[in-house]
């Protein structure tokens, strides 16, 4: 039996520290990503609608009867930061394009020039709350989940996410659909609940799929 044991916890070993540390963005495609979203961010590409989200945050927030540590993953122009601390919240960021990290970092906040998929430089639990507004749907496909096990891992209690399960109206530079992964709500939905409690916020005249995970549960 305790041989079975010691082989088991080996098998998770390696699984953990060879096989997941593979799935991660390279350095090539990550450079890629950072100059296509840095040329947008410099001309007219705005940040998605993230008022009704974040208003969710908000009640949450004044529910709980704390003002919790918030965390914006891909924070873009910075306008969601924005809104929360003039509510009251520190909110730190994570962004792939170093044109936003460099404007967040003129106005002295915690921001990281990173993927979704790479937050080795974030403990466990750091944050409170996790905010993602329309972005994780422009990650590849196959970085999906380890981005969802990176955000769920830094935030002990909530993660606020937006999702836009069909092509973005929005192009890239080079003529590229900035949405790198469409699939329906249903396979986003499965794809949350590996991490928690899953609750859909129906909210009217939207594309956008909006959930609350809640990782406490």
């Amino acid at each position: 039996m305790y041989c079975i044991k010691h082989l088991l916890k080996i098998v998770n070993f390696i699984y953990y520290h060879i096989v997941t540390t593979k799935i991660m963005m390279d350095p090539k495609s990550f450079a890629i990503e950072d100059k296509k979203y840095s040329d947008l961010w410099q001309h007219d590409y705005k940040d998605a609608n993230w008022r009704r989200l974040a208003n969710a945050v908000l009640k949450q927030a004044e529910s709980n009867g704390n003002n919790p540590l918030l965390i914006d993953f891909g924070f873009g122009r910075g306008t969601a930061m924005d809104f929360f601390e003039s509510n009251g919240i520190y909110v730190a960021g994570v962004e792939i394009s170093s044109h936003a990290v460099a404007l967040q970092h003129k106005n002295g906040r915690e921001v990281y020039h990173t993927s979704l998929d790479n937050l080795d430089m974030l403990k466990d639990n750091q944050f409170n709350i996790g905010f993602c507004n329309d972005v994780i749907e422009h990650v590849p496909e196959h970085l999906v989940e380890p981005s969802l096990e990176e955000m769920t891992r830094v935030c002990s209690d909530y993660l606020f996410i937006s999702v836009c399960p069909t092509p973005s109206d929005h192009l890239s530079e080079e003529g590229e659909n900035l949405h790198l992964t469409v699939r329906p709500e249903s396979w986003w939905k499965q794809k949350l609940e590996k991490y928690g409690k899953v609750e859909k916020k129906k909210l009217l005249f939207s594309r956008s799929l909006r959930y609350v995970l809640d990782m406490k549960t």
